[in-house]
């Protein structure tokens, strides 16, 4: 049987396989029309005996023909149903296969780096290990369990549970510079560890303690150098320890050290440090002004490097930053436990027209004039001096600010408690005139205790200036009209305590004669005019009767 008697409607059912369906299929240019094409060939082909002469081969038919995916259902009952299920999934796999890509079926071939001798490869990478994940209900090994048992006995529990090491919460973070108590936690080798309050700790030389040597759990109270961003602890130094200095190489601007004052000179004071020789300007010796310098020769001193220059040989030190720094750490611990009606101790720094001011340590504060006394004074200088060592008592605080307000006659016995009871209603008393104003004169009484004389009760006629009757630091006897203890005030009269004159009932009464008064505007000429007296003006000249 040849390839060209092959018809749809053969009896005999061949499948080709999956190699024969990739294959290509030849066809010659004489072939008939109606011979099976390329696409035929990739499904089923069915096989038959020749047709009869003269008759055309029968074409495909179906719904599968149509679209050229299937074989159409044969005419011939020869074909077994099998055969037709077997023909139709070996046409769809072919169908539903991808497109192959160009290369696709060509494996990737791994390149293999040889080394340095030819034809020898190298050594496969070693699998890594897997590292099982620590479980909380697996035990801990012996070692560790042991190191863990150690370290919970030699601590205390309560001080574990009784918060951040013992020490109290801080708001603000710590500053350079700063004061604060630490609590010892261990001490390692050279260094001692310390908590400074929640999660902040810091370390500190061992050789800074020169005479008792510290214990975990011992409070101390050191000094914050700055902070290490590596391991996150701050350094620390106990106040007053400074840095060893041999030579000016050894200084740096902003090292803490120790001067020694050799002499002095207008400009400051010559220093010591180690070997080295140094200058302090005199408005960095403190935060005052210094009038003696030479009381300062022969101390020492704890300074700040504000300058250190190995080439020319220049070390400036201040004293004046360590002793502000420390005062900014005391004044706001102060503020913090400052409230009004606290008494207090200070120094005078200095005295204004308006009042004075007194240094608390850490703060200042200003005792106003007003405050200073129960009495009247003019200036603060009556009853304050600098340097005088005074109590005061807290009259008010801004914490935001920092302003305080303080009170030095507070602490003095008010004399306006026991004032009401002195100088009662309608009774008379002797008193000196402090002041005159237009609407009439103030007149004291005793200590801190003053009251007015209305100008409509100076006397018993009319007044028209009030220092005709009376003037500053007369003594005059006087009756209280009105007591008033809430507003201090206190309503007196001259003429009510004076003994009305016979004449009062008269209606025509004339007023008693006062003194004359001085001319607002006096005179600068004396003497005869130059123009003379009795002169004729000329008017008559021009028919004026002058």
């Amino acid at each position: 049987m040849t390839t060209g008697d092959q018809t749809p409607e053969s009896s005999d059912v061949t499948e080709t396989t999956a190699a024969s369906n990739a294959a290509a299929v030849e066809t010659s240019p004489a072939q008939s029309p109606a011979e099976p094409t390329a696409a035929s060939a990739t499904a089923p082909t069915v096989t038959e005996p020749a047709a009869a002469a003269g008759k055309p081969a029968a074409r495909p038919t179906g719904p599968l023909a149509a679209r050229g995916l299937g074989v159409a259902k044969p005419a011939s009952p020869s074909v077994s149903p099998e055969l037709l299920k077997a023909a139709g999934e070996a046409q769809n796999a072919t169908i539903d296969k991808p497109k192959a890509k160009p290369g696709a079926g060509k494996k990737k071939q791994h390149k293999v780096k040889t080394s340095g001798v030819t034809g020898q490869n190298t050594a496969p990478k070693t699998p890594r290990v897997k590292v099982a994940v620590p479980s909380l209900r697996q035990e801990l090994p012996d070692d560790i369990q042991a190191e863990l048992d150690a370290e919970l006995a030699a601590a205390d529990f309560d001080a574990i549970m009784s918060g951040p090491a013992g020490m109290p919460e801080r708001k603000e973070p710590l500053e350079e510079g700063q004061t604060v108590h630490g609590q010892v936690i261990k001490i390692q080798t050279d260094t001692v560890f310390l908590s400074l309050g929640g999660p902040d700790q810091g370390t500190l030389a061992f050789e800074q303690f020169t005479g008792e040597e510290p214990v975990p759990g011992q409070s101390i109270e050191v000094v914050v150098r700055g902070l290490n961003s590596e391991d996150g602890l701050y350094a620390l130094s106990l106040p007053g320890s400074t840095v060893a200095v041999a030579d000016l190489g050894d200084i740096d601007e902003g090292a803490v050290v120790t001067a020694t004052v050799t002499g002095h000179n207008k400009g400051g004071l010559e220093c010591k440090v180690g070997g080295v020789s140094g200058f302090m300007p005199i408005s960095q010796i403190t935060e005052y002004r210094v009038e003696d310098l030479s009381e300062f020769v022969d101390q020492k001193m704890v300074c700040l490097v504000t300058e250190a220059n190995a080439g020319r040989g220049n070390l400036v030190l201040s004293r004046r930053a360590i002793l502000e720094r420390e005062r900014e750490v005391k004044r706001k611990e102060q503020l913090e436990k400052m409230e009004p009606g606290d008494q207090m101790d200070g120094v005078v720094r200095t005295i204004k027209d308006f009042g004075a001011f007194v240094d608390l340590g850490g703060c200042d504060g200003l005792i106003h004039i007003s405050k200073l006394s129960w009495d009247r004074i003019k200036h603060p200088s009556e009853l304050l001096e600098m340097g005088q060592q005074v109590s005061v008592v807290v009259d008010s605080v801004d914490k935001e600010t920092g302003k305080i307000s303080l009170s030095y006659r507070d602490l003095q016995e008010n004399p306006w408690d026991t004032a009401e009871a002195e100088f009662a209603v309608g009774t008379n008393h002797k008193g000196s005139v402090t002041r005159i104003a237009a609407f009439g004169c103030f007149v004291r009484l005793a200590a801190g205790v003053e009251g007015l004389v209305h100008i409509s009760e100076m006397a018993h006629h009319r007044v028209s200036r009030i220092d005709s009757i009376v003037s500053e630091g007369e003594e005059v006897e006087v009756k209280v009209l009105s007591f008033d203890r809430d507003a201090q005030k206190i309503g007196l009269s001259i003429k009510a305590a004076q003994h009305v004159p016979e004449s009062e009932g008269k209606k025509d009464v004339e007023e008693v004669d006062e003194p004359p008064r001085e001319p607002v505007v006096k005179a600068t000429h004396s003497g005869p005019l130059k123009g003379g007296n009795n002169a004729s003006a000329g008017g008559e000249k021009f028919g004026l009767r002058w």
